[in-house]
C-alpha cells in the first residue's frame, strides 16, 4: 500500500486520537507522536471546545511543528498528519 492509498484510508476512517479541552499538551505531543510512528498518517478530531474556524490551522500548524510531521490536511475540526509530504 502506497502513501496515496493509506492517506485514503485515513479520511474514510474514524480519529485516532481527538484533542481535548485541555489543548496541546505533552502528553497529547507524546500520543500523537506513538501514532505517527505506528501509522505514518493519522487523523485528529479537535472538540469544539479547543478549535474554532479561526484558529483550527494554526492548532494544526503547532501539533505539526511539535511532532515534526506534515499537515497534509485540514477539513472542519479534522486534522490529518503525516510523517512525509504526499
Amino acid at each position: 500500500m502506497d502513501y496515496q492509498d493509506k492517506y485514503k484510508k485515513v479520511l474514510l476512517a474514524s480519529p485516532h486520537c481527538n484533542l481535548g479541552k485541555k489543548g496541546i499538551t505533552d502528553e497529547f505531543i507524546g500520543h500523537v507522536l506513538k501514532l505517527l510512528k505506528r501509522y505514518k498518517i493519522i487523523k485528529i478530531r479537535a472538540l469544539k471546545t479547543v478549535a474554532s474556524k479561526s484558529n483550527i490551522k494554526q492548532l494544526a500548524k503547532d501539533i505539526s511543528e511539535l511532532t515534526e510531521s506534515y499537515v497534509l490536511d485540514v477539513r472542519g475540526k479534522i486534522i490529518i498528519l503525516g510523517k512525509n509530504k504526499i
